[in-house]
């Protein structure tokens, strides 16, 4: 049963986040981290079962490997299901999420919480190890449509966070350009030309910014279908590009306020 490696990744991709003050998405990133602790802990269980089942094949032996398989599903579902709770919450916070984004990536955690509830009927009805590993792989089978969904949100998500520091830029050099026009003509030739060239240089960081975006956006919208490996590939691309597109705006934002200084002083 496939289970280490995409819940480890699962792990891996909520380290994205950064838990923030909002009481609703604490309270979930708690309840995620409590449903992961308990789900190591019945994995484990279930790989001693497993073990001591394959060495004795007694009836003992097998009636403890059913159980702890089923624990170990059980729980499995509900972490996954945990995680797709906290996602939810992380959108309802997000101010830079438009809301027909925010719809379809509520559609995406509602759908899949679907699938897991019915799968979690599937695991209560085991009644053999046969059944047990069919149920595993019922889920298993589901993972690139998972997969997808959780990291497809996640990267909205982050563009989200990235329009709200967007907009800001944005008012800043929209308030220096407003200040440059208010003081034409009274600078030097010198001073206008090097302030022009500031502001070229800033406007061309925005686009650079704004190229990254698209980049980003476009290559979220083609994530379903894929394989794992594919997403996860993908994944780490946008969380570089979201990076560098998160650095474009902190030089940007620092060359605006060393225009904004010199814009103050007439020298």
């Amino acid at each position: 049963m496939k289970t280490s490696y995409f819940l480890l990744g699962l792990l891996l991709s909520l380290l994205v986040f950064v838990p923030t003050a909002k009481a609703d998405s604490e309270r979930a990133y708690r309840d995620y981290l409590y449903q992961f602790d308990l789900y190591r802990q019945k994995n484990s269980e279930f790989t001693v079962a497993k073990n001591e089942y394959q060495k004795f094949k007694s009836l003992t032996s097998q009636t403890t490997a059913l159980e702890k398989t089923i624990a170990m599903l059980s729980q499995r579902d509900q972490l996954l299901r945990a995680y797709l709770l906290l996602l939810n919450e992380k959108l309802n916070e997000d101010r830079g999420v438009n809301e027909s984004e925010k719809t379809t990536y509520q559609t995406l955690i509602k759908n899949e919480i679907g699938f897991l509830d019915t799968h979690s009927i599937v695991v209560n009805s085991i009644g053999s190890l046969e059944d047990a590993t069919e149920a595993s792989r019922e889920l298993e089978s589901h993972y690139v449509v998972l997969g997808a969904s959780m990291r497809q949100t996640i990267i909205g998500i982050s563009l989200g966070q990235l329009f709200i520091l967007s907009r800001q830029f944005d008012t800043l050099l929209a308030d220096s350009k407003a200040l440059l026009s208010a003081n034409k003509g009274i600078f030097t030739p010198q001073k206008q030309a090097t302030v022009d060239r500031w502001i070229l240089q800033i406007q061309n960081i925005r686009s650079l910014y704004q190229q990254k975006i698209d980049t980003i956006t476009s290559q979220n919208s083609r994530m379903k279908g894929t394989s794992i490996d594919s997403q996860d590939e993908l994944f780490r691309t946008m969380k570089k590009d979201l990076a560098q597109a998160r650095q474009y705006l902190v030089e940007g934002t620092a060359f605006i306020g060393e225009l904004t200084t010199a814009l103050r002083f007439n020298d």
